[in-house]
């Protein structure tokens, strides 16, 4: 999902300091002020800045270079520390390990502007890269650690005329955000000029407000004195006009009267009756309808076929249900069968650790680790809603001999809480760089049908969102319980694999062989 901006072209902009005696407290973080004033002062277009002071370790860069850009949805991140050659300075590790393009350009030119000043640029191994999700990217550039050189890096070399004598590196960095998808970024070019190619380049803030201005006063002279109404243009109309499909970036909650006078103008008979429960400590959450049209999506292969399998697929946080629309094409390039992909979304929720950035989840992160503080009430709810939207596959014709639920990462975490509660056996349960989330509770609340399901679990050994130890634990505790569990890890981080592919067509393979031999 694009993060939420107060205007179309705000910035949203990330700033890492990184430092050991800093993050604890012995001195003064000075890199994060020099940064935020810098940018304030060379950025003229609106910006909002999230900053984040951290030690020089590697899993916390990669988790806060991840959170930044996955969850907040920067479009630029700054760092700054930790790129000389000591065994502490980790951050050029950190940035290539999420990103998926380096950049190469970005760290070429600081060195070769540092080299202007002291031979040790040569020892700086700063680098530039992109990080890329399906429906957002930023760039992530990793800057000296000393407030001068970053001054010196950005701006570039100026002669005793003012003259730039070598381009700093952020001239290049509005056309950059551009072609990643960002928003339009202006600078003042008293401090920095952004260079763009002339097809690229729009009116600037001042001269697009001098063309309002002149089409507003063209526009008082067109009044008919007579009338006081403008002339019939309707053209113009429809170019301001919003687009019918438009969707606001945020849910709006509506008034409760509005809301009400909606539904008492839908007929009766296209009313959906949803049954208000009181809450009991022993009643499970049940939510109806599952998810309405609008939350599904269905996919076959291009190739086509008769489907062999249904597969309920649920997509990781941040995330959406058309993350996953190319699988049914790619299990039968790795040799599966023919499967019919439905694929809910999750619903759009503020996390805890992160407010006023809403975004799809299938559940809360109430703690500062994956599985701590669980969400207990968001995840019954959502394993309420996919086990109703199983049976109404299997109202739609489908045995659940041939209905598998899977799902990556958070989708994966309720595929597996919801598929070893169900009341009647699944053809098999895929859950991909996931865990098993209240696993304490699996030994009393499993049912017969879900130990007797299948299960398919892989994971990366080096993802940094889900910890493999996490992932492993939670195999073990399964695998008290199901004894068809298919345990396999991958060197690889929070992602997919080749490898791993091939193991899930044949996993889907095999359970739609034993579905055609019942």
């Amino acid at each position: 999902m694009k993060p939420p901006r107060s205007a179309e072209n705000e910035l949203i902009l990330g700033l890492v300091s990184i430092s050991d005696r800093a993050s604890r407290g012995i001195y003064d973080d000075k890199g994060i002020p020099t940064l935020e004033a810098w940018c304030r002062k060379a950025i003229s277009t609106p910006i909002r800045v999230h900053k984040r002071l951290i030690p020089d370790e590697r899993f916390d860069i990669e988790k806060t270079l991840r959170e930044l850009v996955d969850i907040i949805g920067c479009d630029l991140i700054l760092t700054t520390g930790g790129t000389g050659p000591s065994r502490r300075d980790v951050t050029p590790e950190a940035t290539l390990a999420v990103a998926t393009r380096e950049m190469p350009g970005f760290g070429e030119q600081m060195r070769a502007i540092s080299g202007h000043f002291v031979p040790t640029a040569i020892l700086s191994r700063q680098v530039g890269v992109l990080r890329e999700t399906p429906d957002h990217a930023a760039l992530i550039i990793n800057l000296p650690g000393q407030p001068k050189a970053i001054a010196e890096t950005l701006e570039g070399l100026r002669d005793e005329n003012g003259n730039t004598v070598v381009n700093g590196i952020f001239a290049a960095v509005p056309y950059c955000i551009d072609l990643i998808g960002g928003p339009y970024i202006e600078t003042n070019e008293a401090i920095v000029k952004a260079f763009r190619p002339k097809s690229a380049r729009k009116p600037s803030t001042a001269q697009a407000s001098e063309t309002v201005a002149a089409s507003e006063a063209t526009a008082e002279k067109s009044v008919d004195p007579m009338t006081e109404t403008a002339p019939e243009q309707t053209v113009a109309t429809e170019a301001i006009a919003p687009a019918k499909n438009d969707q606001p970036q945020t849910p709006v909650k509506q008034p409760e009267s509005t809301i009400k006078a909606a539904v008492e103008k839908v007929p009766e008979a296209e009313r959906i009756e949803v049954e208000h429960i009181v809450p009991e400590e022993s009643a499970k959450p049940r939510i109806e309808p599952a998810f309405r049209a609008d939350e599904l999506l269905t996919v076959m292969p291009r190739r086509g076929g008769t489907p062999e399998l249904a597969v309920v697929w649920l997509h990781g946080m941040g995330a959406d249900n058309a993350d996953f629309a190319p699988f049914p094409d790619e299990i039968l390039d790795f040799g599966g069968p023919v499967c019919r992909f439905i694929l809910p979304n999750a619903p759009v929720r503020e996390l805890t650790g992160h407010p006023g950035y809403p975004i799809r989840a299938w559940y809360d992160f109430p703690g500062n680790k994956i599985d701590d503080q669980e969400d207990a009430l968001g995840i019954r709810e959502s394993a309420a809603r996919v086990a109703a939207l199983i049976r109404e596959v299997e109202a739609s014709g489908v045995p659940r001999s041939r209905i598998v639920l899977g799902g990556f990462s958070q989708g994966a975490a309720i595929s597996l809480y919801a598929g070893l509660r169900e009341e009647a056996p699944l053809a098999g349960v895929v859950a991909l760089s996931g865990y098993l989330p209240l696993a304490g509770r699996l030994f009393s609340e499993a049912t017969p049908a879900g130990r007797r399901t299948p299960v398919f679990m892989a994971h990366g050994d080096f993802d940094s969102i889900v910890p493999p130890m996490v992932a492993m634990r939670s195999a073990g505790v399964i695998r008290e319980a199901v004894p068809n569990l298919a345990w396999r890890t991958y060197p690889m981080e929070h992602e997919l694999c080749g490898e791993e592919m091939g193991d899930i067509a044949a996993f889907l393979a095999s359970v739609a062989e034993r579905a055609g031999s019942l």
